[in-house]
């Protein structure tokens, strides 16, 4: 798991906390969802995944070994778990706390950070929130239902954080695809925006859009500062990432978030050797964004394809920066946005694809396109290390063909879930709440 892993808990109507109570010397009590490794380390062979509340014999007399207690299951296998997933307590957890996802506090009174994945059909938008400040990652979807359903979102949003005054500290566009840009315009004439950040194409699908918002930002008043991502500066930036004020205006009290990217827009110069069909395709030009948020991380790779995950990973794939707990699935699950390696660097807890309903069917949809494929999510649904109340979902095994799947691992989609709302502190202790 990424090294910000912490406890998450899902409910529909709200979510609840867990604390507990006092231990038996001789037990360990799970309080927050966990991996049982075959040795003390992180990057040690799983052998379960206890839920929470199970009692765990101690052994070793309680001796720790790099943080990690020996324990024994209930089945009598042994491993090793992190001292902060358990208390020696008597116990099991009982709730204390309850309250609706959407809002910060329901974690750390006001210090928490909140990824508001909206439920836009077929397309992307996710209100990243922190208790000073708010940025938009995508802003795109299917015509006709987009602009409303985004509108409707920012407008709930914004009522409730009247502090912020329907402003955006940044707006992030990953690529020029109209699932991902289409309801700029939308954006522009009822909030407000500090700064936008793209990949500098003004070709494919979302064409209009991106020069229009491109002209927006070049002679706003107040002034759009804008930040060009491309692959050759972040390149330069070196293993860390490419940042900048415009890239990261969030500056809280307390804990500062760190916004960078990962990856960015091509010119045909920096060719990495893709054949032209792979170099041609935008979603391979896609912005690749990671946030954390003290011990907490999410990684937003928009529509990266093969070629670009490959790219993705000989730059980072050693340098544990992929490494997050929470990851938006590339390409809303399609079969080419997702690959084991990518995966097995990313190390996720929690997992959420932005793609539309099976039910809705017709041209630019996830029923059309196959959205989400059953390949992916069950490469998914082996990777997350969190789980979640069992649902039975509809997966693609080909375009227009649809299979039930039964999921209770931490993998969530809009198109199953509506808005999808993932809350994390600086503890890096993740809860997530759905919306249906």
């Amino acid at each position: 798991m990424a090294r910000g892993l912490g406890f998450f808990t899902v409910c529909l109507a709200g979510l609840a906390l867990f604390s507990s109570s006092a231990a038996h010397a001789d037990d360990l009590v799970v309080t927050r969802n966990v991996t049982i490794r075959v040795a003390p380390a992180r990057q040690s062979e799983r052998v379960e995944f206890p839920a929470i509340g199970d009692r765990l014999e101690l052994l070793d007399d309680g001796q720790q070994q790099s943080g990690y207690y020996h324990v024994r299951l209930p089945d009598g296998r042994t491993g090793w778990v992190y001292r902060t997933f358990v208390h020696r307590e008597p116990s099991p957890p009982a709730p204390f706390v309850s309250g609706p996802a959407s809002a910060p506090e329901a974690l750390t009174g006001g210090s928490a950070m909140t990824v508001h994945y909206l439920d836009m059909d077929q397309g992307n938008a996710a209100i990243v929130e922190f208790p000073c400040a708010a940025v938009l990652i995508d802003s795109g979807g299917r015509d006709p239902v987009a602009a409303g359903r985004l509108k409707a979102n920012l407008d709930a949003f914004f009522a409730r954080r009247t502090d912020l005054g329907r402003r955006f500290a940044a707006v992030y566009v990953t690529h020029t695809h109209l699932d991902h840009n289409t309801t700029l315009g939308t954006l522009i004439y009822n909030y407000r925006v500090g700064a936008y950040i793209d990949n500098g194409r003004l070709v494919g699908s979302g064409d209009k859009d991106a020069v229009w918002m491109a002209a927006y930002a070049r002679d706003a008043t107040p002034k759009v500062e804008r930040a060009i991502v491309l692959e050759k500066d972040v390149r330069a930036a070196g293993a860390q990432g490419l940042t900048s004020a415009v890239i990261d205006p969030v500056s809280c009290a307390g804990v500062d978030p760190r916004i960078r990217v990962l990856s960015g827009g091509r010119e045909r110069s920096d060719n990495p050797g893709w054949s032209n069909d792979d170099f041609d395709n935008g979603n391979n030009h896609s912005i690749v964004i990671r946030i954390d948020y003290g011990e907490a991380s999410f990684l937003f790779p928009g529509d990266l394809e093969n070629a670009g995950i490959t790219d993705l990973l000989s730059q980072y794939g050693a340098s544990g920066l992929l490494d997050v707990d929470v990851l938006e699935v590339s390409h809303h699950g399609a079969e080419n946005g997702t690959t084991p390696q990518l995966l097995a660097a990313v190390t996720p807890e929690v997992a959420v694809m932005s793609m539309g309903p099976e039910s809705v069917q017709g041209q630019w949809t996830a029923f059309a396109y196959g959205h989400p494929r059953l390949k992916t999510v069950q490469l998914l649904r082996g990777a997350v290390s969190g789980s979640r109340a069992p649902k039975d979902v509809r997966v693609a095994n080909a375009v227009r063909s649809f299979e039930t799947l039964r999921m209770d691992r931490a993998v969530y989609g809009t198109g199953w879930d509506g808005t999808v709302t993932v809350t994390a502190d600086a503890q890096g202790r993740i809860s997530v709440k759905t919306e249906r």
